[in-house]
């Protein structure tokens, strides 16, 4: 029996650990936990429902917020000190961390002290817009198995000194969900959105998502330049809420604000994955800097408008269209797809859409922990 704790911060997370925990679920030698902290504190731990033997950390001031750096760093000492406590209770044989979130690496800190084995998802991937980059290095450094998402995120952590054998190209599990979600047509999307209108999204609508580019001078740059563009450029627009890097709770107030103004521009916090797989499927763009418009979005052939710097670095497909933080660059972007809108064919370069079942077999078929504890730097 093999006893996995795997850590989720947030629901963004969901989508790309839940076919992991599907797929071990139905594995006899194993033993499932998931810790649940981070934003999950603010959204509430029914988005782990049916997901056998959930611990959730319950301390307060864990979520991130969103707000003030001095707050984000009380926050993630509590996230470290409560995981330290799980780990001494479950004595798990294995920590599953993912990506690159600031209440991520505070979880994958406490493993230290027990020189608890990591396997992290995800990492080897570049974006140098964001402090999620150098977490994302970090996790890769604190870790014993990598599974990535391609094999140019091979390349970079094989760069980082990491040894061939720890690394396992396995694809994102994020686009097992998306492909797995019922599709809902528009009114249905529409009604379970919460749009007063069930014909909102017959015609379509612009998907927009903006973090705070973290990595920046200026953080709000991204947000600022979308909402003039919109702003010149009405149109029937859905967004989603900004992430708990600090000065997300600033670009959340920001929307809420624009929507107030303009009839056609509606904010949902979370979608959900099985609603945001929808979204993908009947929007005619995606509009922002979220890692989302270059690993999912160009599964469904969707049109990016990836905005600023806060993704340069990472692999992505030819749906996507890179624009600097200037309304002026996102107006002519849009105008330029939404004078001919059109679908990608090409697929997203992050997978096949069967990566779960490939990570719970890692986890399942682990090397001798003494191997896996013994990381050298290869020559």
């Amino acid at each position: 029996m093999t006893r996995v704790l795997s850590v989720s911060s947030g629901r963004a997370d969901m989508g790309i650990l839940a076919p992991i925990w599907k797929a071990l679920a139905e594995r006899p030698g194993a033993e499932l936990s998931v810790l649940l902290t981070g934003m999950h504190l603010a959204q509430g731990a029914a988005a782990a429902e049916g997901i056998p033997a959930v611990a959730t950390v319950h301390v307060a001031g864990a979520d991130i917020g969103g707000g003030k750096a001095v707050d984000a760093t009380e926050a993630m000492a509590s996230i470290s000190s409560a995981t330290g406590r799980v780990i001494e209770q479950m004595a798990p044989d294995v920590m599953l961390v993912v990506g690159d979130r600031l209440d991520m690496l505070p979880a994958a800190l406490a493993s230290l002290p027990f020189n608890l084995p990591l396997v992290h998802v995800h990492g080897g991937e570049i974006t140098n817009g964001a402090v999620d980059d150098r977490i994302r290095h970090a996790l890769s450094k604190l870790s014993h198995l990598h599974c990535v998402s391609s094999e140019h995120a091979r390349a970079i952590l094989r760069a980082m000194g990491e040894e061939d054998w720890r690394i396992k190209v396995t694809g994102s599990p994020t686009l097992d969900t998306l492909v797995a979600a019922p599709i809902l047509d528009a009114p249905a999307l529409a009604h379970a959105v919460g749009l007063p209108c069930a014909s909102a999204f017959d015609e379509g609508f612009r998907l927009v998502t903006v973090h705070p580019e973290t990595n920046s001078a200026d953080p709000f740059a991204p947000m600022r330049s979308v909402l003039e563009a919109l702003r010149e450029q009405p149109g029937r627009v859905l967004f989603t809420a900004p992430n708990s890097d600090p000065g997300g709770a600033q670009l959340r107030y920001e929307i809420e604000e624009f929507c107030t103004t303009e009839p056609k521009a509606f904010f949902v916090d979370t979608l959900g994955q099985d609603n945001y797989a929808s979204a993908l499927r009947h929007a005619t763009l995606m509009l922002g800097n979220s890692s989302s418009g270059i690993i999912e979005a160009g599964l469904f052939g969707l049109p990016v408008i990836n905005v600023g710097g806060r993704q340069a670095g990472r692999l992505r497909g030819d749906n996507v269209i890179d624009v600097a933080n200037d309304a002026d660059s996102i107006g002519a972007a849009l105008e330029r797809i939404e004078r001919k809108p059109i679908r990608y064919t090409g697929g997203s370069p992050y997978g096949d859409s069967a990566s779960g079942p490939r990570i719970a077999d890692i986890l399942l078929n682990l090397p001798d922990r003494q191997s896996l504890l013994d990381k050298v730097f290869p020559e």
